[in-house]
């Protein structure tokens, strides 16, 4: 191993190298000095100038001293100099003030140095008294009220002592000294004051949260202790008679109400959601697009409701528990009536304000008659249990759920009558008539034999059985389901006093409907109707006449929906009296019409009878005028070949007529006679 020296031109370059590095870092130093120096002028500028102007303010102090004090130092050095005689310093006259002798100075100063001493010595108790305000400061932040009351009677004493003692003539020097003394005794007063505000702050602040009846009834306490404190301040720093002091003390009670109220009622703005508010009712739907978004709507509101009841029954309990018997009994029936009327004001502001929101969030949030009904539930257990201190509102509820009910029943039979329009009218401009009309059913009679059209009555639910016919009208029937819908949703939630705008909301449904079907029959007789004219024609007066009936079991629905069941029942034997009458006369027209069509049927045939009969007796005598013109004829021909006979013929005798041909023509009867004169033989006599 190798353990030579490097040469030296190696370590020549090295210490180079270390020299430039040494240099290049001092370089480097001075760059950021001045970098800083430059960054920083600001703050090196205002701390010399801060610098100059303490010399300056400390010179200026210093001077003032000396100038304050060097009078004081000739009086003091003059007076103790045994040989100074008063008069011989020009002075003197100039400074204005005489020099006392030193015997007198030195009293002085005992006297001042005696009353140091005296302090000194209640050092501690000055500075607990000098501590009080912050001390109750303290109390009042931890909640010891009846630590700060105490501080705050002792301020009373200590400005009762100190500052109440003092005779209003002109003050002595002793007086001057002992008010001097004073205005730190006021000043602790004055903190005291102070810190007083801080607790009723706090103690109404406490008021605004949740709180129990005992915790009310210990800060509504440490209020009337300080109002007590107040009035003996008042008291302490006025002549007043006690009749002002009773006033004093019913105002200052009256405020403490107020106060209360006040509070509470922050706690109940605060501490309640709004009923069925915006934000509740947007993150229910939002929860979920089915039933449960409603279900969720609905709790939200119900819940809303509750939390209500309970805190507005629970402050005027707790006013009525605190503030009833507040009143000393030699106090006047006008301040209990001030109290009372208060508690009313108040309740009444509160009821009217949720009767507001109330009516406000059913018309928004509120769309089904289940959570109707479940919101009028809660609403009148509030009213009811409200009604146990004097404030029931149930008769208010009613003009707030009535309206809402009729609207959401009018608006389901709005929605299928605007259906049944929209439908009319798209086939009347597409010109076909399919959609307009259904399947005909065919209905099975009952056993009763009636007929199973029109409105019928169940005994067993009373509730009216829907004309099957109307199936054959799928308008009508979808118009018909809606309005049954609607009906079926105020089952659910019956209000009486619904009840007339509901059934003129009916009579006015009907009308329009009525309308709707004249307006689509107008409309399908316009000359130059596209498409299924004749179809379209045929069905659109077909429905209007179908809706005469169907209006009349609408009524029967409506009532029976109302709980008027001897109506309906009344109404539907009218109408199935009605319904009979017709079909009686129907029948009877077409019982007649069919004697009529049957006596024209034989009225016929007897003319034609007569007719053939007529044209049988011309054919028969047509037929014997012929075969008497051919008998005449052969009568007349007949003697010239008789003649010809006798003159050329040879005679024959004629046999003898025997028994038998006699017998045989014996044996002709009566019925052969008859036959041949039927014949026309009997003209051969005739002739």
């Amino acid at each position: 191993m190798d353990h030579s020296m490097p040469p030296a031109s190696s370590l020549g370059g090295y210490e180079a190298d270390e020299r430039l590095a040494a240099r290049h870092a001092t370089t480097l130093a001075e760059e950021s000095w001045r970098s800083l120096c430059t960054a920083n002028a600001s703050t090196f500028v205002a701390a010399e100038r801060r610098t100059v102007q303490i010399q300056r303010s400390l010179k200026d102090l210093l001077s003032k001293i000396e100038a304050e004090t060097k009078p004081s130092t000739r009086r003091v050095s003059k007076a103790l100099d045994p040989k100074y005689q008063p008069g011989d310093d020009e002075d003197e006259a100039e400074e204005g003030e005489e020099i006392k002798p030193a015997t007198e100075l030195l009293a002085d100063l005992a006297e001042k140095h005696r009353l140091r001493r005296r302090t000194l010595m209640q050092h501690s108790s000055l500075l607990e008294l000098l501590e009080l305000p912050s001390l109750m400061d303290a109390c009042v932040r931890s909640s010891l009220y009846e630590d700060a009351l105490s501080i705050a009677g002792f301020a009373n004493t200590l400005e009762r002592r100190h500052l109440m003692e003092r005779s209003e003539e002109k003050q002595s020097a002793e007086d001057e000294e002992r008010g001097k003394r004073g205005d730190v005794v006021a000043g602790v007063v004055s903190e005291i004051r102070r810190r007083e505000a801080d607790l009723r702050r706090m103690l109404i602040n406490r008021l605004r949260g949740d709180v129990t009846m005992p915790q009310c009834l210990e800060v509504v306490t440490a209020l009337r202790r300080l109002n007590g404190v107040e009035l003996e301040r008042r008291n302490n720093s006025t002549n007043k008679s006690g009749d002002d002091l009773e006033g004093v003390h019913a105002a200052m009670e009256m405020r403490l109400q107020v106060d209360f109220l006040e509070a509470r009622d922050a706690w109940l703005e605060s501490g309640i959601a709004k009923i069925g508010s915006a934000a509740a009712a947007v993150a229910a739907t939002s929860s979920s697009a089915d039933k449960g978004g409603a279900s969720a709507q609905s709790e939200q509101i119900l819940d809303g409701i509750e939390r209500y009841r309970t805190r507005c029954f629970e402050i005027v309990t707790q006013f009525l528990a605190i503030f009833r018997g507040s009143l000393a009994p030699s106090a006047s029936d006008d301040s209990q009536d001030h109290s009372f009327s208060l508690l009313s004001m108040w309740t009444a502001r509160r009821v009217q304000s949720f009767l507001t929101s109330l009516s406000s969030n059913m018309s928004l949030y509120v769309h089904d008659t289940a959570t109707l009904r479940d919101s009028l539930d809660s609403a009148s257990f509030f009213a009811s249990s409200m009604g146990r201190v004097g404030a029931d509102f149930q008769p208010l509820l009613a003009p707030i759920f009535e309206p809402r009910l009729t609207e959401m029943i009018v608006g389901h039979w709005a929605e299928g009558l605007s259906g049944m329009v929209e439908i009319l009218k798209a086939c009347r401009d597409a010109g076909i008539a399919g959609p307009l009309v259904g399947a005909e059913t065919s209905t099975t009679a009952p056993p009763n034999g009636g007929s199973t059209d029109g409105p019928e009555m169940t005994q067993s639910s009373r509730t009216p059985a829907p004309p099957r016919k109307l199936l054959a009208y799928p308008p009508l029937a979808r118009f018909l389901n809606s309005y049954l819908e609607g009906l079926n949703e105020l089952r659910r939630c019956l209000l009486p006093g619904a009840f007339p705008a509901i059934r003129a909301a009916q009579a006015e449904l009907v009308a329009d409907a009525k309308l709707a079907l004249q307006s689509n029959e107008r409309a399908v007789l316009t000359p130059g109707l596209r498409g299924e004219s004749a179809k379209l024609r045929e069905v659109a007066s077909r429905m209007k006449t179908e809706m005469e009936e169907l209006a009349t079991y609408m009524n029967s629905c409506l009532e029976v929906s109302l709980g008027s069941v001897d109506y309906a029942l009344a109404e539907a034997k009218k109408a199935r009296e009605i319904e009979e009458a017709k079909a009686e006369a129907r029948r009877e027209r077409l019982a007649k019409e069919a004697a009529a069509d049957e006596a024209a049927r034989l009225e016929k045939e007897r003319q034609e009878k007569e007719k053939a009969a007529e044209a049988a007796a011309a054919a028969a005598a047509e037929a014997e005028k012929q075969r008497q013109e051919e008998t005449r004829s052969d009568e007349e021909k007949r003697p010239a070949a008789d003649f010809a006979t006798d003159t050329h013929s040879t005679p024959v005798e004629s046999a003898p007529m025997t028994g038998e041909s006699t017998a045989d023509f014996g044996q002709m009867g009566d019925n052969d006679f008859d036959d041949w004169n039927e014949d026309g033989d009997d003209g051969l006599y005739d002739d």
